[in-house]
């Protein structure tokens, strides 16, 4: 009877652990596909890849368990949950050793935004790096911050679709590929700061951005932003 009873209340905690929900402010780009999940809803996009099909495997979710950032619920829908319009994540593992690289946050309900941005800034601090759609607009289009080990970029910020990107900082792939478009100038201060062995805390983007300046290329001033 005693074991019963122990094996039911054992069963009753397994089942609270694995229904937990995850938070995005929390991963560190190590987690393994087999034990990430759990019991979270899952579908496996076959042959679709964010990033590259030949090398990640994609797997969506809509589930309201794995829709947080530092506390944060980002689930909700426009119109009907579950169809078109729900938001939504991806994340996409590496086919070679099953290891979370990257992962693609829709929003749907712009509302969430304001409380992501508050999230995120509570959580790692303020953005590297922003960017305006418009020079006349009040507010970033996009938004990108780094911690120890991710990048996080946000676009879309004052659209009616914004999306969060994240990824493991070291997987220079993934960086060239997703610092483009309105984070090019910062990859460019990346890329100098590889190729010349600098350090963040002694050569600022704002340095880069200055250094360039004087070399004739203004657009690089122009855009600028203090975050």
């Amino acid at each position: 009877m005693k074991n019963s009873i122990l094996l039911a209340i054992t069963c009753i905690l397994m089942q609270s652990c694995n229904s937990q929900e995850k938070d995005l402010a929390q991963l560190t780009f190590t987690e393994k596909y087999n034990t990430f999940f759990e019991d979270i809803p899952n579908e496996l996009d076959k042959d679709y890849s964010i990033v590259d099909a030949q090398l990640y495997n994609s797997y969506k979710s809509e589930s309201e368990r794995i829709l947080f950032f530092n506390g944060i619920d980002l689930s909700g829908y426009r119109d009907k949950k579950g169809a078109f319009g729900t938001n939504n994540i991806r994340f996409e593992f590496s086919k070679n050793d099953s290891i979370l690289n990257f992962y693609y946050l829709k929003l749907y309900t712009k509302e969430k935004v304001d409380k992501l941005i508050e999230a995120i800034n509570n959580k790692i601090g303020k953005p590297s790096y922003i960017t305006m759609f418009n020079p006349n607009d009040s507010s970033p289009y996009a938004l990108l911050w780094e911690d120890k080990t991710s990048f996080y970029l946000l676009t879309g910020a004052n659209k009616n679709l914004p999306n969060l990107i994240a990824f493991n900082k070291n997987n220079l792939i993934i960086r060239k590929q997703w610092l483009s478009g309105p984070f090019q100038y910062y990859g460019d201060y990346l890329d100098e700061i590889d190729e010349k062995g600098l350090k963040k805390e002694a050569y600022s983007y704002k340095n880069y951005v200055d250094d360039r300046n004087k070399e004739g290329y203004g657009e690089y001033l122009k855009n600028y932003r203090k975050p």
